[in-house]
């Protein structure tokens, strides 16, 4: 690997992870379990707009994005993240990066559409690059992206939409939803509030509904069961809760994307040194992939077709994939959307691919190695015992976990999986706090995942 890494990296977050501060006081904060606390106490409305976003530069709300969310965030029902501190003590650390120089990372609004995103970054990037060509002296730099759920989106519009493409090397994804996420339908449909057992915790469904970015993440692919032979798009359909021209609003921003990206493919320079997209997929995780539409009511199904395709647990398997590749561009990784880019084997991914070296793919792909499912709840009350399941791909007789108190110093617990029906279960009585379990057996790839424990 060279002294110095040649080219300019840009680390850009998804949905719910950038900084948010109103008058320089974070209102979507930076320690451990602050997303919750916003989120109970009532303060997810400080972040509602107030009417559509007509894509301007500054909506005068005086909300800014300021830094990237480092430590693990948990919203019961809405979205799990575990940061982006290990992401970039891999990249700055063991790729001698440096920071403000050819290390770079883009926090942005996510409650704005991808768009308005996509053009503050048009704003920087460029500046950034020259800057890095001039202090490294190498005029053929160029920017790698690394990017992880919806700031994929972002990304992508930058380079093929507004032109990014001339300059990006790589374009490397973890879990972005380029076909869309049924996390955001049942948001949108549904609603977005949250029980557990007799509490009422909380309902943030005005705040979820009114984000352009959310619209953007409903299935752009024939998604919903309407009781005919094929299945209907989103957009085509009246369903309860939903204003069908910001979903038909949204579709358009994916079509830009595409037909850009066709259009560039017709350029000699885009064919032979054009940006190259890396799909880091994560798999076997129970996933949301269709909907059946009965009356008024929308049920959300973890199938599609009668098929369990599965997924990261946020994005399904299919749709971490652009349209224009084939599934062998991507690399597999059996962990959680919320785990993917602090995952091991995709974080050594990232480093065969960002320094260009000969790679094993079959290390990533994890082929001979088992998987497991992980299924546990968002939240649970402190008076309840915490059930956790899992599906093994082989036979195994038991799976070990541990679970680590993340909010407060606390030994870890262990806990231990055993054989009931077709999946292996475990239970354990945990005090109100936040936690990560890890599954963890020999000859199957490692599995992890962050919960909540309430107290009324």
């Amino acid at each position: 690997m060279p002294a110095v890494f040649p080219d300019l990296v840009v680390v850009i977050p998804g949905l719910i992870g950038s900084v948010l501060e109103r008058d320089g006081k974070a209102i979507w904060g930076y320690s451990l379990g602050a997303a919750w606390r916003v989120v109970a106490g009532g303060a997810l409305d400080l972040l509602q707009l107030k009417g559509p976003d007509d894509e301007r530069e500054d909506l005068g709300d005086g909300i800014k994005a300021t830094g990237l969310i480092s430590d693990v965030q948990l919203i019961p029902g809405l979205w799990k993240l575990e940061g982006y501190s290990i992401l970039a003590e891999k990249l700055v650390g063991d790729m001698k990066l440096t920071r403000n120089e050819n290390y770079r990372e883009f926090p942005y609004d996510w409650r704005r559409s991808n768009r308005v995103s996509a053009r503050k970054l048009a704003a920087l990037v460029p500046g950034w690059l020259q800057e890095w060509r001039d202090k490294s002296g190498n005029a053929q730099a160029k920017v790698t992206f690394v990017v992880h759920s919806m700031g994929g989106l972002v990304a992508r519009y930058y380079v093929e939409c507004l032109g990014g493409w001339k300059t990006t090397r790589t374009l490397l994804s973890f879990g972005t939803p380029y076909r869309g996420s049924g996390n955001a339908l049942g948001y949108i449909c549904n609603g977005f509030s949250w029980e557990a057992g007799p509490l009422k915790v909380f309902d943030g469904t005005k705040a979820i509904r009114s984000f352009d970015s959310v619209y953007q993440l409903l299935p752009t692919y024939p998604f919903v069961d309407i009781g005919e032979k094929d299945l209907a798009r989103v957009g085509d359909l009246d369903l309860p809760n939903m204003d069908r021209q910001r979903a038909s609003a949204a579709a358009v921003f994916h079509h830009e994307i595409s037909s850009a990206q066709t259009a560039n493919a017709k350029d000699e320079a885009y064919a032979v040194s054009g940006p190259k997209v890396r799909p880091v997929v994560g798999i076997e995780q129970p996933t949301l992939q269709s909907a059946k539409l009965e009356g008024s009511v929308l049920t959300m199904l973890r199938s599609l077709g009668g098929k369990d395709l599965k997924g990261d647990g946020t994005v399904p398997r299919p749709s971490s994939i652009p349209l224009e590749l084939a599934q062998q561009s991507a690399s597999y990784v059996a962990t959680t959307h919320s785990a993917l880019q602090s995952d091991d084997g995709a974080l050594g991914h990232v480093r065969g691919v960002l320094t260009e070296v000969d790679v094993d793919m079959s290390k990533f792909r994890e082929v001979g190695v088992g998987t497991l499912g992980l299924d546990l709840q968002d939240a649970y009350a402190a008076d309840q015992a915490v059930e956790i399941s899992a599906v093994a791909s082989d036979y195994v007789q038991s799976i070990p976990g541990r679970i680590t108190r993340l909010d407060a110093a606390q030994q870890d617990t262990t806990i231990t999986l055993r054989p009931a029906g077709d999946k292996h279960v475990g239970s354990v009585k945990l005090p109100a706090g936040l936690y990560r379990v890890n599954l963890a057996e020999d000859g199957f790839h490692p599995v992890s995942d962050v919960f909540l424990v309430l107290e009324e």
